[in-house]
């Protein structure tokens, strides 16, 4: 063979691996999407969804809050299976428990019965978790570490489009078709795209699955790093922050300023839109222009998010609110796709998927919990401002944990190596 000929040849498996990696990336980023639009779709008509289900809204709020509640509980332990299994096996499995969730959820939904729609809810939780953390080490895993962060920004820009896509489309389909029709809109979506991922997986080169310990072992290896904790705290804190937004600002704007269900939800989907340029420009900012370090930049996102949730709950011009969400949105979503590559760096490779599954239990944690007691704290005090006042302890405790966590170790290397 000439030199002429293995050069074509070498440029045409980087051409095959780039496009597997690009269909990855896409399948992966079209499912999230999907599920994040199941999860956020019952917020956008919180009050509709309470009444035909004959409870209050504080109690409707469950059904936001079960998906990242089965999430947090089960994703530590399934990230073990993720690094025995495999990412692709994983996906496939949560893919198929998602899909019939989803149809259970529109059942139950139909049928106005509650306990049987939390509980579809509770188990697509499960599900999401598995998808969400198998995924983001399979993109994380598929490129070099000097991209990691850019690449993973990339894919975590999912959760904010469907966030956004929720509150913008929910109140659309559910003037059209009633609001289960939306976890149906979900299940045929994500049907579609496994096959997407299944037609680009096999030509992804990654890793092979090597991991055979034991899951306490795991376990063990995980929490033996100090940026796994800090990582962890620090996801708490933003994804509570950003679900206490998410849900409960709809009713809000509907309630405090007499806006329809449907400009309510307009509103409310600038701010998780924001992160389809934040999550992915954070990782960017971090690889590019900060040398891989992580902790500047989530020094930054907490620091901008504290003055602005205080402006949120105290101005009375919506004007003001809207250009905060604006701001609000995209500096905590800057956090996201960095605190994932930030713990990822510190861990072996066979053990990546428990240290994701970890940080993301705690930041899932922090989704659940956020709606739940924000919604005790609106029906204890008849008003909004304690619910404020937690999500502003929230951003201050992410900028004192931000402020003493250590650096990646991604980032020392590099400058030890020049």
């Amino acid at each position: 063979m000439s030199v002429t000929e293995g050069r074509l040849r070498a440029a045409g498996r980087v051409l095959i691996a780039e496009r597997a990696f690009v269909g990855c990336l896409l399948g992966t980023w079209l499912l999230t999407a999907a599920a994040h639009y199941y999860v956020m779709a019952p917020a956008s008509v919180l009050s509709q969804v309470a009444d035909d289900l004959a409870v209050t809204p504080a109690v409707a709020v469950w059904l936001v809050s079960a998906v990242p509640g089965t999430w947090a509980l089960t994703n530590f332990a399934l990230g073990v299976w993720i690094d025995r299994l495999g990412e692709y096996r994983m996906i496939v499995v949560g893919t198929a428990v998602l899909i019939a969730a989803g149809v259970w959820s529109w059942w139950a939904g139909r049928r106005g019965t509650f306990y049987p729609l939390l509980a579809s809810r509770l188990l697509a939780g499960v599900a999401v978790g598995v998808i969400w953390t198998a995924s983001t080490n399979l993109i994380g895993g598929a490129v070099s570490g000097a991209n990691r962060g850019t690449a993973i920004g990339v894919y975590v820009t999912s959760a904010p489009a469907g966030f956004a896509l929720g509150q913008l489309f929910g109140p659309i389909v559910t003037a059209r078709a009633g609001w289960p029709a939306n976890f149906l809109v979900m299940s045929a979506v994500a049907g579609l795209v496994i096959g997407v991922i299944s037609l680009s997986v096999r030509r992804l080169e990654v890793d092979p699955v090597t991991n055979t310990a034991s899951m306490r072992s795991n376990f063990t290896s995980v929490l033996g790093h100090r940026v796994v904790w800090y990582g962890s705290a620090m996801a708490f804190a933003a994804y509570s922050y950003y679900l206490f937004m998410n849900s409960w600002m709809p009713t809000y704007l509907g309630n405090e300023f007499a806006l329809s269900a449907g400009l309510s939800g307009l509103l409310t989907a600038i701010f998780p839109a924001m992160g389809v340029l934040s999550r992915a420009g954070g990782g960017l900012i971090s690889d590019r222009l900060l040398g891989q370090r992580r902790v500047p930049l989530l020094q930054a996102s907490f620091l901008v998010s504290v003055p602005l949730v205080v402006l949120i709950g105290w101005t009375r011009r919506l004007a003001v609110i809207v250009a905060a969400l604006v701001a609000a949105g995209f500096v905590i979503q800057l956090t996201f796709g960095v605190v994932y590559s930030y713990v990822q760096e510190v861990v072996e490779t066979s053990i990546s998927g428990t240290a994701l599954a970890f940080v993301t239990s705690a930041g899932i944690a922090g989704a659940f919990s956020a709606p739940l007691i924000t919604g005790a704290l609106i029906d204890w005090t008849g008003g909004y401002l304690t619910a404020f006042a937690y999500a502003t302890a929230l951003t201050v405790l992410g900028l004192l944990l931000s402020s003493v966590a250590p650096e990646s170790p991604a980032a020392t290397d590099r400058s030890q190596s020049r």
